[in-house]
């Protein structure tokens, strides 16, 4: 069960720059204060083996945008970027359509509390370049710009139709910082990631809108694997230049962010396993770095075991080093005993890693 399965399960049951503020990859750490992130997942939720664009759930039943509460909370502990994941087949259930008011409402709401609070949102569209639509009277996942027998169900055209819509939403809201354009692409096959990513960045700008927009490698936005699957080149034509890349790192073997194995059983295969997060950046800090564009790191995180800690401690020096700013995965109320999660219990008692999380800076600042 990957770490996706994992929250689908749970929800059955119960004045920023990405980087930097100069034209630089990694500019000196002292310019600016850098700020950690995190995740408040839960719109994304929900999604089972019956869930298509035209069975999309029940908000508050089956995915939830979480409440006021947690957005203070996380604010009160100095966490102010807040990461919103959420489905695209929730927020337009028919493609090239109008987006739909309820769902829009849900997030303004979020987007409204994160306001009220001093917090800054990305926009997270969760759907890894699939869309699932309800064919034939079964749910499909549909590829961005695949072939489906005689036709191609979703094309980059839906893709960029949605962001001029979401754009034309938030162009104007203050408390929406960037737009993550979407979540993990992976096993992309013969569709062409660079000019559907580029499709909706030129339908964002054709509206005029100014706002950062966060742009995902392929093969899950791999770090560790960044320059190898998506070339030596940044690919984004941004007549604003306020693109910035977008890469994900988990510490396990597999990079799954499971952690099946227990510490000790990755330390046997890896002695060098606390610095294993700081060895999985170097391929997208040096390719940030070449190419002299900016980049955040959206997803990493860690069970509660004090050595992972130590890992991910090791992982946020290099960051703060490199002037490059992060957002944990996850927080949620609906998350229950997951591990890597720091949404706090009733006793709003301060998770392990949130400790790590907002803890002493590289340049010692706390």
């Amino acid at each position: 069960m990957n770490r996706r399965q994992f929250l689908a399960g749970m929800a059955t049951s119960a004045a920023w720059e990405v980087l930097p503020r100069t034209s630089r990859a990694a500019p000196d750490k002292r310019e600016t204060k850098l700020r950690r992130g995190v995740a408040i997942a839960g719109a994304e939720f929900g999604v089972g083996p019956q869930f298509s664009n035209l069975r999309p759930g029940v908000a508050g039943k089956d995915y939830t945008y979480n409440s006021e509460q947690t957005v203070a909370y996380f604010a009160e502990q100095g966490v102010t970027l807040l990461r919103v994941p959420f489905r695209w087949e929730r927020i337009q259930p028919r493609l090239g359509e109008p987006l739909n008011e309820s769902e829009l409402d849900r997030l303004r709401k979020f987007v409204g509390w994160a306001r009220k609070h001093a917090c800054h949102t990305i926009l997270d569209v969760h759907n890894f370049a699939r869309y699932t639509l309800l064919l034939g009277g079964k749910p499909r996942d549909c590829l961005i710009d695949a072939t489906l027998g005689d036709r191609v169900p979703v094309t980059r055209a839906h893709f960029a139709d949605l962001w001029s819509r979401l754009s034309a939403a938030f162009a104007d809201e203050p408390a929406v910082e960037a737009y993550g354009l979407m979540n993990e692409p992976h096993d992309m096959g013969a569709s062409d990631w660079k000019a559907i990513s580029q499709a909706a960045v030129d339908a964002i700008r054709a509206r005029g809108d100014r706002k950062q927009i966060l742009v995902p490698g392929e093969s899950w936005s791999n770090s560790d694997h960044f320059i190898d699957v998506n070339g030596p080149q940044a690919w984004i034509r941004d007549p604003l230049g306020r693109t910035a890349y977008e890469a994900h790192c988990y510490f396990d073997s597999d990079y799954s962010g499971n952690y099946r194995q227990s510490y000790d059983e990755e330390l046997s295969r890896d002695p060098d396993l606390e610095q294993r997060g700081v060895k999985r950046l170097k391929q997208f800090f040096e390719w940030l770095r070449t190419n002299e564009v900016p980049g955040l790191v959206g997803e990493f995180g860690v069970p509660p075991e004090p050595r992972w800690l130590e890992v991910m401690r090791h992982f946020l020096q290099a960051l703060d080093e490199a002037g490059i700013e992060g957002c944990y995965w996850a927080a949620g109320e609906w998350f229950g005993a997951y591990p890597l999660s720091i949404q706090p219990g009733l006793a709003r008692r301060r998770k392990p890693q949130l400790d790590v999380l907002v803890g002493e800076r590289a340049d010692g600042a706390g």
